[in-house]
């Protein structure tokens, strides 16, 4: 199972495992190693991660993401919207959450419930089901353990951009009049200054002293990591198209659309903290969602 996951997870993010490839190749040469080891270790480290986060996946939720069980009737809901489902029902207690599937379970927001009626309800918990969004999620694990090492570059300069902000402060201190007419700015804008003179010069003397990888990645890092993200976000967009057009085309398209058109007007967002927010990956607004899901149903027929 978690290596046909895997296989699912590349195609659907062929681009961004492509690229996280490419840069395992070049770091394994860099450091002298074989490309094949780094490569080997990149696959069974990420097979292992899936592996374990499928087993660990409802204890997790239930423990630090504010799930529990659902209640006999609300258990009961869910079948009669879905059918029975090999997938483990939870039940999350916090108001800005709808839906979400992990690689196990599927954690429904205990709001959702009460405001969506069963017709609605079933549209959306079909969509939400769909393989391709646990593709999706094993995709971003497989990506981001690949660039762990780029990871560790960023954070590392992210401690040097905390050192320039206190070197922007202590200027700012010094010369007092920018911090009294435009303090955030200044502390922001010199603090980024700083913070790139340091981080090329840590660079360019871990190159000097034959550490190029590690120079490398803190230089290059704050470029790949935002680059990496868009490509994955990209990739998420699509996966999340799949799904919709699956449902459209089962027949559940108007029931999909009522559903989003509400929490679209109820503003109901995906959360940013919490254990849940790892499910809640990139996507389209509701509102975005809503027209491209009324193209599509005004398509179907033409295409039927």
């Amino acid at each position: 199972m978690t290596f046909a996951l895997a296989l699912a997870a590349i195609r659907r993010h062929s681009f961004s495992a492509t690229l996280t490839a490419v840069l395992a190749v070049v770091t394994a040469s860099l450091l002298g190693v074989s490309v094949a080891f780094a490569l080997a270790a990149w696959t069974v480290t990420a097979l292992l991660s899936l592996e374990l986060w499928y087993v660990a996946e409802p204890l997790a939720l239930q423990r630090f993401g504010n799930c529990r069980p659902p209640t006999a009737a609300e258990q009961l809901r869910v079948e009669m919207a879905i059918g029975r489902s090999p997938l483990q029902v939870l039940i999350a207690d916090r108001p800005d959450f709808s839906a979400a599937r992990g690689l196990r379970c599927l954690a429904i927001g205990r709001d959702l419930l009460d405001i969506l009626e069963d017709r609605p309800l079933g549209g959306y918990l079909a969509q939400t089901i769909q393989p391709a969004h646990a593709a999706n999620l094993a995709g971003f694990i497989l990506v981001w353990i690949g660039n762990l090492p780029v990871l560790a570059a960023l954070w590392a300069t992210r401690l040097v951009g905390l050192l320039g902000r206190l070197l922007a402060l202590a200027v700012g201190t010094s010369l007092i009049v920018p911090l009294v007419v435009c303090r955030e700015g200044f502390l922001r804008w010199v603090g980024l200054a700083f913070t790139g003179l340091l981080v090329s010069l840590l660079g360019i003397v871990l190159v000097s002293y034959g550490y190029t990888p590690a120079g490398l990645g803190v230089m290059l890092a704050w470029l790949l990591v935002p680059l990496i993200g868009a490509v994955l976000g990209s990739e998420s967009r699509r996966a999340e198209w799949s799904a919709d057009r699956a449902v459209v085309e089962a027949g559940l398209g108007p029931q999909l659309l009522e559903a989003i058109d509400f929490l679209a007007l109820a503003e109901m967002r995906r959360p940013t903290l919490g254990l849940l927010s790892l499910l809640c990956l990139p996507g389209e607004t509701m509102v975005e969602r809503t027209r491209r899901i009324r193209r599509q149903l005004v398509l179907l027929p033409a295409v039927d």
